[in-house]
């Protein structure tokens, strides 16, 4: 568990960062979670949920700027967050999707398909993963 002084800091900088993610500024929004993964400490997996969180939120953030290459740096990070976590195949997954949108489709076909041994399939369950589904079963 993150030491209290951590952890508030930390919410206050999820808060703020959500404040401007609603007010239409990303970028800023994802300054402010870069600064609070970089208050977590080292190893930064064993505050599972806090940094794995964080991790999410700023590729989903790159995802809606469309920079999926910003996205892939954080997608490579996302494995040193949430080691308590059940493994359900979501990091692969969420590699998956940034592989796909930057056209390493080859790549892509590799995490979708560790995630769906994974996740017994769960993984593709969401409407707004219909598109990856697709391509998943099409090769």
């Amino acid at each position: 568990m993150l030491p209290s002084s951590i952890k508030e800091k930390l919410e206050n900088l999820v808060d703020k960062s959500n404040e401007q993610f609603n007010n239409g500024c990303h970028q800023d929004s994802i300054l402010l979670l870069e600064e609070a993964w970089n208050l977590i400490p080292e190893p930064k997996g064993i505050y599972s949920e806090e940094s794995y969180h964080i991790v999410k939120d700023i590729i989903e953030t790159y995802y809606v700027l469309n920079d999926f290459k910003k996205a892939k740096e954080w997608g490579e990070k996302i494995y040193l967050t949430g080691f308590a976590r059940i493994d359900s195949g979501e990091k692969e997954y969420i590699n998956g999707e940034i592989a796909f949108e930057l056209g390493n489709l080859e790549i892509a076909k590799e995490f979708f398909s560790i995630a769906n041994d994974k996740s017994e399939g769960r993984c593709f369950d969401s409407p707004n993963r219909v598109k990856y589904l697709k391509f998943f079963k099409s090769n």
